[in-house]
């Protein structure tokens, strides 16, 4: 399974968008990721991919690729 397609599960599982709808240019309240269900997919996130994701950097994840931008910094 590709980090994106991980990525996309998780966010569908949160806010039953279409799993179509995740792509890396997506924007995460376009696809029904409000303050409330942020805080669950980035718990997912972390559990996931066994990271922690610093509180600063929450506020300037926009879209898909901002997250997988993320996960990979905090990986490498």
């Amino acid at each position: 399974m590709t980090l994106l397609n991980k990525v996309a599960e998780i966010i569908v599982d949160t806010t039953k968008c279409k799993i179509e709808d995740v792509t890396p240019e997506a924007n995460l309240i376009d696809l029904g990721v409000d303050s409330l269900k942020a805080i669950t997919v980035i718990f997912e996130l972390e559990e996931s991919f066994d990271i922690e994701i610093p509180n600063d950097v929450i506020t300037s994840i926009v879209t898909v690729n901002d997250i997988l931008n993320k996960i990979d910094e905090l990986n490498s």
